[in-house]
C-alpha cells in the first residue's frame, strides 16, 4: 500500500510534464571540453523530470557499431525509460502511474547531434565531467548491454524519437519506481566512480551540484568541439 502511495504521489509529479526540452531562464556558459585525448567528455542532463547522458560518438563505435552507423552525429545522447511513457505524445495521469506502479517495457531513445554541446543544452541543467580510458571502456560496456537484440544480435529499432533526429530502440530491463531513468542514470555513474543516488532528476541534480564542486579538473580550461 505504502508503495502504491507513493506511486501515485511520483506519477503526479512526473504527470505535470512531458519529456521535452524545456528552456531555463538564462543559458548555461560554454561546456569546456578537455583537448587531451586521453579523456572523454561525459554530458549529464536534465530535461524537466528525466535525466540522461550524452558521449562522443566515436567514443561509443567500438561497442555500438550499428549505432554509431546509422546515426553519424558527433555526439550521442543516451536516455532509457517506460515505452509508453516516453513514446506517448500525451502524458496521462493513468499512464504515468502504470510506468511507476508496475514492470513494464522499456526503451532506449538516442538523439545525435553535431553542433557544440552548448548550443543543444544551453537552456537546461547539465554537468559536464571528463572521463579517463577506462571510465569510459565501463560506461560504453554497460549501455552497450541495455538494448535489446532480436535472435540474429542485431539491435531492434521501433521508430523515430522524440525531437531532432532520434530514434527509439527496445531495451532490456523492466522500468518501474524506483528504477526510473534518474536511477538508471545515476547508476551509470556510480559504476565509473561518481558515488551519487537517485530517483528523481532534482535529487540527482543536487548530488552532481555538490560533485561537480569536488572535481578537480585543470582541463576544464579549453573549449573546443568533437
Amino acid at each position: 500500500m505504502r508503495f502504491l502511495i507513493v506511486a501515485a504521489i511520483a506519477a503526479l509529479m512526473l504527470c505535470s510534464c512531458s519529456i521535452s526540452k524545456e528552456p531555463r531562464e538564462t543559458p548555461n556558459p560554454p561546456f569546456a571540453i578537455s583537448k587531451s585525448k586521453n579523456l572523454t567528455p561525459l554530458l549529464v542532463f536534465s530535461f524537466q523530470h528525466h535525466t540522461g547522458i550524452v558521449l562522443p560518438r566515436k567514443a561509443v563505435e567500438s561497442e555500438l557499431p550499428e549505432l554509431t552507423t546509422e546515426l553519424r552525429g558527433a555526439w550521442l545522447e543516451f536516455g532509457w525509460g517506460d515505452e509508453g511513457f516516453y513514446r506517448s505524445e500525451e502524458v496521462t495521469l493513468s499512464l504515468a502511474f502504470r510506468a511507476l506502479a508496475y514492470p513494464t517495457p522499456s526503451v532506449m531513445h538516442i538523439a545525435t547531434s553535431s553542433r557544440p554541446l552548448h548550443y543543444d543544452y544551453a537552456y537546461t541543467p547539465a554537468h559536464i565531467f571528463h572521463l579517463t580510458d577506462k571510465q569510459r571502456k565501463i560506461l560504453v560496456q554497460r549501455i552497450a548491454l541495455q538494448f535489446s537484440r532480436d535472435e540474429k544480435g542485431n539491435l531492434q529499432l521501433l521508430g523515430s524519437g522524440r525531437y531532432g533526429e532520434s530514434r527509439f530502440y527496445r531495451a532490456c530491463h523492466r522500468f518501474f519506481f524506483p528504477r526510473t531513468c534518474n536511477a538508471w542514470t545515476a547508476d551509470h555513474l556510480c559504476a565509473i566512480g561518481y558515488q551519487v543516488r537517485a530517483v528523481t532528476a532534482p535529487g540527482l541534480f543536487k548530488e552532481l551540484e555538490k560533485l561537480t564542486n569536488e572535481v578537480d579538473s585543470p582541463s576544464l580550461q579549453n573549449l573546443i568541439s568533437p
